[in-house]
């Protein structure tokens, strides 16, 4: 590749060094506002998350901040992706644009990135914000950039940020045990519960990616998610990263996960129905889970070592994603189906579940500890229960939550408070 032609890169990404604008939406992702907070820090920034959704805008918009003299430069290409070419790239904006803020989108692919950026930043005043599809090679990069850098991972649309785009801005974070400011919340939309309802299908249907929330053909959501996200990233981005042998198998294993989404897996049982080795399956899931197409999550315990030794559940990274991978449309989507799906949109780093077979889907650990149990039905029994309130008393807890699909009120069980909470609404302040 010519110098020429990497110049001509260079002027067709800054058209605002050319007496041209920078175009963005108007919306911005709920992660913005939170990495803006460091745009001033001397710290090099960098956004992790899935293809599509919506790192380069986040970038584009920071450039947009007045006072900020950016640069920016996408090593999407594969001919772009070498060393010296990051190289050139940076000494030409800070020679010829004099930029101090330098967004560099994709830079995973070059290797060594972290090594040329920890030179340039400790040498001269310059601003990094870097982006990249592939976790490992960012989280590899604060070794080399130890103290240097900030990482931000960027998940797919969360429901309220769906509904942002959609001109609902009146949404709020609210905390999952904080059941008065959910019930205020509540009562404030109830005279709109048909329209968060469908939107909610909706969203589980497409809503991981920006670009497709006021897309309404199932055959471009499908083409979209499966060949612009899933193949681009199976069979372009892990390989140019890791040493894959079967991409074949990459994909089946991913597709699984999307079939079983929300269930319980062990490696050796994967190991036998795809006749291959126990390393080989477990680091494709590794590659799968650090390129954000499936999620992984622990049985809850207290100790370390029991959480490493009992089985996990897998879980695509997006509901969205599973049915564009396993060929759903919408007409697929009721109610037997969609269970395993509204838990997966709810998944978190833990679940439980007891030697008897007692489970719940959600366990948050943040300030407090707090259970969530996932029924996306319409008739709730007390079994429904069972789960939930044995996790209440082991672990003495005063409050719990059951995710339904319409039901809305608070019980008092045995001295325990459970709210249920249909899962539009616990998605609209999740």
């Amino acid at each position: 590749m010519t110098s020429d032609y990497i110049i001509r890169l260079i002027h067709e990404y800054n058209p605002h060094k050319r007496g041209g604008r920078i175009e963005t939406p108007g919306f911005r992702r709920e992660l913005y506002y939170e990495i803006e907070k460091w745009l001033d820090k001397k710290q090099v920034l960098a956004i992790a998350g899935l293809r599509r959704t919506g790192k380069t805008t986040i970038m584009r918009q920071l450039m947009e901040k007045p006072g900020v003299d950016a640069a920016f430069f996408s090593f999407d290409e594969e001919e772009t992706q070498k060393k010296e070419v990051l190289v050139f790239i940076i000494d030409f904006f800070i020679n010829n644009f004099g930029s101090k803020y330098i967004f560099l989108d994709e830079i995973h692919y070059i290797e060594d990135w972290e090594g040329v950026l920890k030179r340039y930043y400790d040498q001269k005043n310059i601003k990094f914000i870097v982006s990249g599809s592939e976790s490992l090679e960012l989280s590899q990069a604060k070794a080399a950039l130890a103290g240097r850098i900030m990482t931000f991972k960027l998940d797919p649309l969360t429901f309220r940020e769906y509904l942002g785009l959609k001109g609902k801005n009146n949404l709020r974070k609210i905390a999952p045990d904080d059941f008065s400011g959910i019930e205020k919340y509540y009562m404030s939309v109830i005279s709109e519960k048909e329209f968060f309802e469908s939107e909610f299908i909706e969203y589980l249907y497409k809503g991981a990616f920006p670009e497709l929330v006021n897309e309404y053909q199932e055959s471009v959501i499908s083409t979209y998610i499966r060949e612009l996200v899933v193949k681009k990233i199976i069979y372009r981005d892990i390989p140019a990263i890791f040493e894959i042998k079967r991409r074949d198998l990459l994909f089946e294993i991913f597709r699984y996960a999307c079939s079983n989404s929300a269930n319980l897996f062990e490696i050796n049982n994967l190991c036998t129905t795809y006749r291959a080795d126990y390393e080989t399956v477990s680091n494709y899931l590794f590659y799968l889970r650090s390129a954000f197409l499936i999620n992984i999550a622990e049985s809850y315990s207290k100790s370390l070592a029991k959480r490493v030794r009992r089985n996990k559940k897998i879980y695509a990274a997006h509901p969205s994603i599973a049915f564009a991978a396993i060929g759903f449309g919408r007409d697929m989507l009721v109610e037997k189906i969609l269970g395993q799906f509204v838990e997966s949109a709810f998944a978190a780093n833990f679940f439980w579940r007891d030697r008897q077979k007692n489970e719940v889907d959600v366990v948050l650990e943040n300030k407090v500890l707090f259970p969530i149990e996932v029924k996306f039905q319409t008739q709730i029994t007390s079994s429904d229960l069972k789960g939930l309130r044995k996790f209440m008393e082991e672990f003495s807890l005063e409050k719990g939550m059951l995710v339904t699909r319409h039901l809305f009120e608070k019980r008092n069980i045995d001295g325990k408070e459970i709210l249920f909470v249909p899962a539009w609404l616990l998605m609209c302040v999740y």
